[in-house]
């Protein structure tokens, strides 16, 4: 990845909304000959547009495998692709369609996106599968949800590095060292309102937490590497959505 001399921009999850995403291009005066943009996985599901994400990153960028990726790898792997280059539903996968989860997570829109626009189902499928799960650029290590902070780096494993909540976001003080390459963690996959400000990314020495909260439509960020410069794009829901937020933070008792 040549990064010498171009500004680097790691981008918190898009899950699909690819209007959020191609303002915040505009903001940061996206040009392919002086910038690098970096996504931190769940490109697709929630969102109007995954297949236009999708292709964008493709041709354009680089972007580390989210759980949201890693879901529809287990779905192939299971029922095979989801349908045929007529766009013929593949019937293994009438029962998980029909599943809560399916629903929730938002992959029936998105696989409605992918089919009835006429994209070959292997296509995309092996470009999310190409996804490597980590990305280490300069002194920062992108990952989508984080590592094990009581493991070297070289001991993590793939479910960690996409999945990890918890013993991550909760750690107290730094991450060691070791379980990061000695490098400064940029992440996404919890939303920075379960332990920040709403809408704002949460930077720290040893971490960088982008995900703002797209899936819930509150806003998309990124970060620079150069700089840290942040640049956020609101979602045109934000002031609809806060309140909700702030009532289930309540709620969870939360104290911020």
């Amino acid at each position: 990845m040549a990064s010498r001399h171009k500004e680097v921009w790691v981008v918190g999850d898009i899950h699909g909304y690819w209007d959020m995403f191609a303002e915040l291009l505009e903001r940061i005066d996206y040009r392919p000959e002086t910038h690098v943009i970096v996504s931190v996985g769940d490109l697709v599901n929630r969102g109007e547009n995954s297949p236009a994400v999708v292709h964008w990153f493709e041709k354009n960028g680089y972007a580390v495998r989210g759980n949201h990726e890693d879901m529809w790898m287990n779905f192939w792997a299971e029922h095979g692709l989801p349908y045929d280059e007529s766009g013929e539903l593949n019937p293994k996968w009438d029962s998980p369609t029909r599943t809560c989860a399916f629903w929730e997570n938002g992959q029936m829109a998105t696989l409605c996106q992918f089919r009835f626009g006429q994209f070959p189902a292997q296509e995309w499928l092996e470009y999310l599968a190409s996804l490597p799960h980590a990305i280490v650029i300069g002194d920062y290590l992108i990952v989508h949800a984080g590592v094990d902070p009581n493991r070297p780096f070289e001991e993590q494993d793939i479910d960690t590095l996409t999945w990890v909540t918890r013993g991550f976001v909760d750690y107290p003080g730094e991450i060691p060292t070791v379980a990061r390459m000695g490098k400064r963690l940029v992440v996404g996959h919890c939303e920075t309102f379960l332990f920040g400000r709403i809408g704002e990314p949460v930077i720290r020495p040893d971490r960088v937490h982008i995900d703002l909260g797209t899936a819930n439509e509150i806003g998309l960020a990124a970060f620079c590497l150069n700089d840290e410069r942040v640049v956020i794009v609101d979602s045109p829901k934000r002031e609809w959505q806060v309140p909700k937020i702030r009532a289930y933070l309540q709620e969870a008792r939360v104290p911020w």
